[in-house]
């Protein structure tokens, strides 16, 4: 399994969290509460946290292939979603 984190700044994590689980919820299999998100893409797998003042995603997959079109879906509508404020989303592979 590939892995990968990146700790999203934001004013919001627990509104952007949520906005993301209920756009892919209409498509795939979605699981979230006010803090955690499990989003469960045919090619891997999104997990989110909304702690105080940052989102931390951590994209899983079984090839890199996958794991960087996890990363790269889940940032594109993160950054899209959360529109009101400048989102960075810097993935951190880890071994």
């Amino acid at each position: 399994m590939h892995r990968s984190i990146s700790e999203v700044s934001t004013d919001s994590p627990s509104v952007n969290l949520k906005k993301l689980c209920r756009h892919f919820s209409h498509k795939i299999e979605v699981s979230f509460d006010d803090e955690c998100g499990d989003i469960k893409f045919p090619f891997g797998r999104g997990l989110l946290e909304a702690t105080d003042g940052q989102l931390r995603i951590t994209a899983e997959a079984d090839d890199m292939e996958a794991l960087a079109k996890t990363e790269q879906v889940l940032a594109d509508h993160l950054v899209r979603f959360g529109s009101k404020e400048t989102l960075v989303v810097q993935w951190h592979r880890q071994a």
